[in-house]
C-alpha cells in the first residue's frame, strides 16, 4: 500500500467525522485490494442456508475492519460529484457502528432528536424504496433501498458528493445529516 493510497483513503474517510465529536475509535484495519474482490455471503431462510460468492467494491465489518477496492477508491476520488464513493460508503458504516450496531441510527449529535431523526430517516427510506421499485431516479443510490444501514451509507455519499441535489430532493434528510455531522457542504 503506497503513501498515495493511505493519504487518499484517510482524507476521504476523515470527511465524515471532521466536525463531530466522534472518531473511528474501533477502527483497526483497512485492507486494500487492487480491484473488486470476491467475498462469501451466507444467508438463512428458515432451515435453508445459502452460501454464495459475491463481487464487492468494499466492505465494512464490526470491530473496526474495512476492505476496499483501490480501483474504486481512486474512481470515487477522481469524480467527487458523481454520488458514488466507496470510502465514504464503507466508513459511513463504521460511523454508524459507533452506536453499537450498524443499523442506520448513528450516535446522534448532542441535542439532536431521535424521534425527528427516525421520522425523517424512515420517510426518506420509504421514498427511496418506492423509487427503486418503480425505476424512478433519485439523488440517492437505489442500493440504499436494501436496508436502513445501506440507506444511511448512500445518504452520506450523497451528502458529500451531491449536497445541492440532496438538499433539493430530500431537504429534511439533508438537514438531519447536516446536524449530525455539524457540516453544511
Amino acid at each position: 500500500v503506497s503513501e498515495e493510497m493511505r493519504l487518499s483513503i484517510a482524507a476521504q474517510a476523515c470527511l465524515i467525522p471532521l466536525a463531530s465529536d466522534l472518531w473511528y475509535e474501533e477502527l483497526t484495519t483497512v485492507l486494500v485490494y487492487p480491484g473488486a474482490f470476491r467475498s462469501r455471503m451466507v444467508s438463512r431462510d428458515g432451515y435453508v442456508v445459502r452460501e454464495e460468492e459475491v463481487v464487492r467494491l468494499g466492505e465494512s465489518w464490526s470491530r473496526g475492519q474495512v476492505v476496499l477496492s483501490w480501483a474504486d477508491v481512486a474512481a470515487g476520488a477522481a469524480d467527487p460529484e458523481d454520488g458514488r464513493n466507496v470510502v465514504l460508503h464503507e466508513f459511513a458504516h463504521q460511523f454508524d457502528d459507533l452506536s453499537g450496531d450498524t443499523n442506520g441510527v448513528p450516535v446522534l449529535a448532542e441535542g439532536q432528536s431521535f424521534e425527528e431523526w427516525e421520522r425523517v430517516f424512515l420517510r426518506a427510506y420509504m421514498r427511496l424504496r418506492r423509487r427503486a421499485e418503480t425505476g424512478r431516479a433519485s439523488v440517492l443510490d437505489t442500493y440504499g433501498a436494501q436496508s436502513h444501514e445501506e440507506f444511511f451509507a448512500v445518504a452520506i455519499e450523497a451528502f458529500f458528493e451531491r449536497p445541492g441535489d440532496l438538499r433539493e430532493d430530500e431537504p429534511e434528510l439533508y438537514a438531519q445529516l447536516s446536524e449530525l455531522l455539524k457540516l453544511d457542504p
